[in-house]
């Protein structure tokens, strides 16, 4: 599968690309807003669960992901804070979301984020999601606090 938006590529997550990527929710600035979910450890053996490469003109710079275990499917993202500003996350997400939705039976697809990651919460709105509300209990987040704002996207 790849996905294609002017200068954003989404494809398959491939080996060396986190070394390409150089980031991840354990970076002090780029996982700022990222936790540990509550429940428990995610579903691993999920082949539904994919996780792709977000690449700028034809670099990874990036990473999106289906939460494992996750119905509606969760999609998750990050991206190397010398990208931010760009529109590339924007791109990227609406991407995987419109692809989600032309699947078989997926009717919606679900976002979540820090309460205070209002940037990424612009991503959200501006791929098409739309503020649902409050998951209670979602993650523990380093910061402390536990509920995330919810986006839902649907068909």
């Amino acid at each position: 599968m790849m996905l294609r938006m002017d200068d954003v590529e989404v494809r398959p997550w491939r080996d060396g690309d986190d070394e390409a990527v150089g980031t991840s929710p354990r970076d002090p600035v780029t996982g700022r807003y990222f936790g540990r979910a509550i429940g428990g450890p995610p579903k691993a053996d999920d082949p539904e669960a994919a996780n792709f490469a977000i690449c700028h003109v034809g670099d990874p710079v990036g990473r999106i992901w289906l939460k494992p275990g996750a119905r509606p499917f969760e999609v998750g993202y990050l991206l190397r804070t010398d990208e931010w500003g760009k529109g590339i996350a924007t791109r990227a997400l609406t991407l995987v979301a419109q692809w989600l939705l032309g699947q078989p039976g997926v009717e919606r697809v679900v976002l979540c984020t820090h309460p205070e990651n209002v940037a990424s919460q612009r991503v959200a709105e501006r791929a098409g999601f739309i503020r649902d509300g409050v998951e209670a209990e979602y993650a523990e987040f380093k910061d402390g606090s536990r509920d995330a704002i919810r986006f839902v996207r649907t068909a």
